[in-house]
C-alpha cells in the first residue's frame, strides 16, 4: 500500500498472493519495487496498481530491496546470499554480488554510493560505482543490519540475539560504543543526511533516534548546565 504521508490516506494498494517483505520507491514517486515470500522482485506503476512487471526471481524469499539515486539502480537481497543490482528502466539484473553467509539486511548510505551487508557474522560493504567489496570483517555475535554513515567513518550494528546497538569505526573495524534500548531484534538502521543522528527499527514496535556523537547539542538534545 501507498499512503499520504502527511494525510495518512490509502492512495493505492498492490495485490500480492504472497507476503511482502520490503518496498521501497524506484527512482520516482510513481514506481513501486516490491520483494517478498514468493521470491519475485516485482515493479509497480501507481497509475496501473494492477499490472506488475517480474524483474527477477531469486533462489530464497526476497529480504530487502532498496533503490540507489546515484546509480539509478535498485537492489534487491533474498535470505540466502544472493544480492540483484536491477536496471529498472529495461529491467533486467545487470550486476550479482554473493554474501558469505544468509544476509539479514542491506543498507544504503544517504548518498547511495555505498551499499552495506548483515550477513551471519560478518559485516559487508560494497561501493556502488565499482562493485568492488570495499569492508568485509567478522564479529563475534549474530549481525541483524548494518549501516554506514555518509561520510564512511562510522558503522552502526544491530545484534540479532543480544538486542545491542553496536557503534564501530569504519577504517578499524574495532567497536566504539555499545547502546541498549530495544526488545527485540534490530531490523533496520539509518543515517541522518548530516550523519548526526540515527535511527533504528525493532521487532519491540519501537523506531529509536540515537545521537551519533552523544553529548553535543542537536535538535531536541540539549546540554544542561549544573
Amino acid at each position: 500500500k501507498v499512503w499520504n504521508a502527511i494525510s495518512g490516506q490509502e492512495l493505492v494498494s498492490f495485490l500480492h498472493n504472497n507476503i511482502v517483505k520490503c518496498a521501497d520507491f524506484a527512482g520516482s514517486d510513481e514506481l513501486v519495487i516490491t520483494g517478498g515470500q514468493d521470491k519475485a522482485v516485482r515493479i509497480f506503476d501507481v497509475n496501473r496498481p494492477d499490472v506488475s512487471t517480474t524483474v527477477v526471481t531469486h533462489a530464497a524469499s526476497v529480504r530487502s530491496v532498496k533503490w540507489s539515486s546515484h546509480r539509478n539502480v535498485a537492489i534487491s537481497a533474498d535470505t540466502g546470499r544472493q544480492i540483484n543490482i536491477i536496471d529498472v528502466r529495461a529491467p533486467s539484473v545487470v550486476k550479482t554480488l554473493e554474501a558469505p553467509e544468509n544476509i539479514a539486511s542491506i543498507s544504503l548510505t544517504s548518498d547511495g554510493r555505498m551499499l552495506s551487508c548483515a550477513a551471519g557474522r560478518r559485516i559487508l560493504a560494497w561501493d556502488i560505482d565499482s562493485f568492488d567489496l570495499v569492508k568485509d570483517f567478522a564479529v563475534e555475535y549474530d549481525v541483524s543490519v548494518a549501516a554506514i554513515n555518509p561520510a564512511r567513518t562510522r558503522i552502526v550494528v544491530g545484534g540479532r540475539s543480544d538486542l545491542l546497538i553496536r557503534s564501530c569505526d569504519f577504517e578499524s573495524e574495532k567497536q566504539i560504543a555499545t547502546h541498549k534500548g530495544h526488545h527485540g531484534p534490530v531490523h533496520d538502521a539509518c543515517f541522518s543526511p548530516d550523519g548526526h543522528v540515527y535511527a533504528t527499527g525493532s521487532e519491540d514496535g519501537t523506531v529509536r533516534l540515537w545521537q551519533a556523537n552523544p553529548g553535543s547539542e542537536y535538535g531536541l538534545w540539549k546540554t544542561r548546565k549544573i
